[in-house]
């Protein structure tokens, strides 16, 4: 079916004729029929505890992270000053161990022979 076809169909149907009353009558029956009709029933959105699961949990651990990242701080720069002192003292023992002693035999037995190589 084209428009064409479409177009003189509904040119020949029937229009339906209403006395002149019904059409002054209309606005107070459209009244009548709004008042008896019930309001349409408002359905409260459903209130799903999982969206707000999420929110509690993501603020939970970004606080948790931040409260640990903050309390790190000091202990990391604690740790590394521990660990450049260690170095230290690691260099010192080397150093003595490679070139102050000297490991002599005498009449107490073995001992080490303090002495400085240069």
């Amino acid at each position: 079916m084209n428009d064409s076809d479409l177009k003189s169909i509904l040119r020949s149907a029937h229009v339906p004729e209403r006395p002149e009353e019904y059409w002054e009558d209309f606005p107070s029956q459209v009244r009548v029929q709004l008042g008896r009709s019930q309001p349409a029933p408002t359905i409260a959105p459903r209130r799903t505890w999982r969206p707000r699961l999420a929110w509690i949990g993501s603020f939970a651990v970004a606080a948790l992270l931040t409260f640990v990242s903050v309390q790190y701080q000091p202990l990391k720069a604690a740790s590394l000053a521990i660990n450049q002192q260690e170095k230290q003292i690691r260099a010192q023992i080397k150093r003595f161990d490679a070139s102050l002693h000297r490991l002599v035999l005498n009449t107490d037995g073995m001992g080490y022979l303090l002495a400085e190589n240069n």
